[in-house]
């Protein structure tokens, strides 16, 4: 989980990188590049973090499954 949360803060480097208006273009497009693909990294990996939890909080040998409720990344709609 250490390097999911490193590779998390650089993601948030990047992100206030890109705000700097000196920011030459070229630059500035290499740094949406990276974090873009950063960004769908984490997202697949916490894709299968969520699938993982649904599976062990489904557990097939009991009669009541435990609920489980859509996983919030904190992403606004």
């Amino acid at each position: 989980m250490k390097d999911f949360e490193a590779r998390l803060e650089r993601l948030e480097d990047l992100a206030e990188k890109i705000r700097e208006p000196e920011l030459p273009l070229e630059e500035a497009v290499k740094v949406f590049e990276d974090g873009v693909k950063l960004a769908r990294g984490l997202k697949k990996e916490l894709e299968k973090i969520q699938a993982k939890v649904e599976l062990l909080t489904n557990d097939p040998d009991d009669d009541e499954p435990v609920s489980t409720l859509p996983f919030d990344l904190g992403e606004e709609s």
